[in-house]
């Protein structure tokens, strides 16, 4: 029997209506956030719930989760978030996660996020602070044997610290699904070449010295991104060969949906479920 994707039907209404919602203030978030973003999250899950059966505990960790609610531009309703979406989706594929571990830094969003997943029954803790603070509490209460399933999607490329991803990279069995904002590299990276600029900093320590200053922008900014896998990769993981691209309604790239893992099952997953047509990274 075909197993529905929660990020393609007509959403439920909103069971608390009152709270915030992401909309970035009033315009509508993308269309590419249901239909790109929110549904290979969704096919992730249901194709992995079949192995994820094979662990005492199934943990979804998302230390940006914002509100638990979206407005899609030209939409009049709203849509649930990158969370909730997981939980729905996890539940309507028959195995549903032992715990939500969500975060923000935004109490308001934070509680937003909390209460609504509560409404629908979900096993929820929230983190209130920042990202790169918060998983190392999420860490410390992971119980033993437990597949966790990481999805970061931060607000921009500088909050995709490399502690966090260090810090989570410390349990045993864990998967990854980053947003990495190549819109946000391409545009800046030049500039934070200047050491009084420090936003990339975080994201991949000492890389002005690794990459140094004598390149084009785009040569400027793959460089970085490979530079920034070779990190990842020396903390025990591989990376999936999809890394499908986000576009907005410009079509311009504005993310790569990145996939990385310890275990060969969960990057065979990923590319049977985001393989596309190959495009060059920063077209």
């Amino acid at each position: 029997m075909a197993i529905t994707l929660v990020s393609q039907v007509y959403p439920a209404p909103d069971t608390h209506p009152e709270l915030i919602v992401d909309d970035l203030d009033g315009k509508g978030v993308g269309q590419w956030v249901p239909q790109m973003k929110h549904l290979l999250l969704c096919k992730y899950i249901t194709a992995s719930r079949a192995a994820a059966k094979r662990f005492p505990h199934w943990i979804y960790i998302d230390p940006f989760s914002g509100p638990g609610r979206i407005r899609v531009k030209g939409e009049e309703f709203t849509r649930p978030g990158g969370a909730m979406v997981a939980w729905l989706q996890s539940r309507e594929c028959g195995h549903q996660f032992s715990r939500m571990m969500i975060g923000d830094i935004d109490q308001a969003r934070l509680h937003a996020c909390k209460i609504r997943l509560d409404a629908q029954h979900a096993p929820v803790t929230a983190y209130h602070g920042p990202a790169d603070e918060t998983v190392y509490q999420m860490v410390r209460v992971i119980p033993q044997g437990a597949l966790c399933l990481v999805y970061i999607d931060p607000y921009n490329l500088a909050l995709l610290s490399y502690s966090m991803i260090k810090a989570l990279a410390a349990l045993p069995n864990v998967d990854f699904i980053v947003h990495f904002s190549t819109m946000d590299l391409l545009r800046n990276v030049d500039m934070e070449l200047d050491p009084e600029r420090a936003r990339f900093d975080d994201v991949l320590p000492g890389w002005r010295n690794k990459l140094g200053a004598n390149h084009s922008k785009a040569n400027l900014s793959t460089r970085f991104f490979g530079e920034w896998q070779d990190q990842i990769k020396k903390l025990g993981f591989g990376f999936s060969d999809a890394c499908p691209l986000v576009t907005n309604d410009d079509n311009r790239v504005i993310y790569r949906l990145v996939s990385f893992s310890r275990h060969a099952m969960a990057l065979r997953i990923w590319k049977d479920i985001a393989r596309e047509k190959n495009r060059s990274l920063f077209d």
